[in-house]
């Protein structure tokens, strides 16, 4: 072979690569919503949730090699495109290497785009969406009100969308409602506005005894996996929110973070401000280079507990209210935002 070609046939191979990464990108945004959806939702979507910026026309040629490939399929001119069981199984099987890491690149996004204002009380918010059924969603917050209840939430506000609405740039499917719950993430956001990083370590459930947060039992690292670990241990079914909530014995979700121990006198600031605002995410500050329930600070780091977004969904799924969950979905208006108590027309108990 000529070797003056061996740059140029290399360079066609990274390329190859980097289209293909595209179009895996595509049916990712897809197969994360339940309706169909166009080429400009899909640009708007690649560029916030994975940073890849392509123009409606780029995405419009990767979505007829996909048809062709039979990956997606076009619903109609005006609704956009699906993605198809051969498309979710291309997902499942294509460049595992590009998957892993997956969940810590969305948290990183998310934190970077967050733009909460603790002084406003404006901006957008991150947030995990649930999708329920609409004949069981008012059983569903009533199975979620104890979690609210106990505090096993990173905050009371969360945001109720019906069938033809939008919410996150995610249309709600025909019978059924999705639940927003705030994301932990939006502490990321706001400490990383006010130049704390925040290093998210893993995701796992956190064992409660006699009320008080004890130990991690399970737990899986962000860097190192491609799933949301919320995601999988509410279908695992391994929480007990609900028996956290009455007895104070069980297991929730929580996260684990560090910051670097100098940050730690400004960011107490921040999150109490945060909690002015109705955002209560963060269970445990420890200290520097001290353990926290357990669980090693690295050297100069101060370790963080935050409580799981999904918590409560957790609840209602413990309940067998079966709900389709959504992890670190999108950002909406804090303003978007109403109470959990308002919103399920329940009393809040004293």
């Amino acid at each position: 072979m000529n070797k003056n070609l061996t740059p140029r046939i290399n360079l066609i191979k990274q390329d190859g690569r980097e289209v293909e990464r595209e179009k895996l990108a595509i049916l990712r945004v897809l197969a994360s919503c339940q309706t169909p959806l166009g080429s400009k939702i899909i640009a708007r979507r690649l560029k916030n949730e994975y940073g890849i910026e392509l123009s409606e026309r780029a995405v419009r040629y990767h979505l007829i090699m996909l048809d062709d490939r039979g990956m997606t399929c076009k619903i109609s001119r005006r609704d956009g495109r699906s993605i198809t069981q051969l498309g979710l199984e291309e997902l499942e099987n294509a460049l595992v290497t590009d998957k892993v890491g997956f969940v810590i690149d969305k948290i990183e996004r998310l934190a970077y785009l967050t733009d909460f204002n603790l002084d406003t009380l404006s901006g957008m918010v991150p947030v995990n969406i649930s999708f329920f059924a609409k004949e069981q969603f008012k059983p569903a917050l009533r199975a979620m009100a104890q979690a609210y209840k106990a505090n096993l939430c990173v905050s009371e506000l969360v945001c109720i969308a019906h069938e033809g609405d939008k919410i996150a740039d995610i249309s709600v499917p025909a019978g059924q409602v999705a639940f927003a719950t705030v994301c932990s993430i939006v502490i990321n956001g706001t400490l990383l506005k006010a130049g704390i990083p925040m290093d998210s370590r893993f995701g796992g459930t956190l064992q409660f005894h006699q009320n008080k947060p004890r130990r991690f039992t399970d737990m899986i690292y962000y860097t190192g996996s491609s799933l949301d670990p919320s995601e999988i241990f509410i279908a695992s079914r391994m929480t007990s929110v609900s028996e956290v909530a009455r007895r104070g014995e069980g297991k929730v979700l929580c996260n684990f973070r560090e910051i670097p121990a100098a940050s730690l006198p400004l960011a107490e600031k921040i999150i109490a401000k945060l909690r002015n605002a109705g955002i209560n995410g963060v269970l445990v500050v420890g200290e520097a280079g001290k353990s926290v329930c357990e669980m090693p600070s690295g050297l100069n780091k101060v370790g963080m507990i935050m409580m799981g977004g999904l918590n409560p969904v957790a609840a209602a799924v413990e309940n067998d209210i079966p709900a389709a969950s959504q992890a670190m979905s999108g950002l909406i208006p804090y303003s978007s935002f109403k109470n959990y108590w308002e919103a399920a027309g329940l009393k809040k108990p004293a």
